[in-house]
């Protein structure tokens, strides 16, 4: 059985929000993910950023954005 790498990235929203995330495949600008109930669309990606994979910038979205 192959084993899953995990990307661990820091997400900064556009709220001010900060929080980690670890995915099993790496996102792309203007991809949606999901964290705590809430949906994301991300904005930019900056690439090993410290101890993170990655530094993604994500606008939150409302419902009605989301179902656009």
């Amino acid at each position: 059985m192959a084993s899953t790498i995990l990307y661990e990235v820091l997400v900064i929203s556009s709220g001010g929000e900060r929080f980690t995330i670890e995915r099993d495949a790496p996102l792309a600008g203007g991809d949606i993910f999901e964290e705590d109930t809430e949906s994301y669309r991300v904005l930019a990606i900056e690439t090993g950023h410290g101890p993170f994979a990655g530094v993604i910038e994500a606008e939150r979205l409302s419902s009605t954005e989301f179902l656009r």
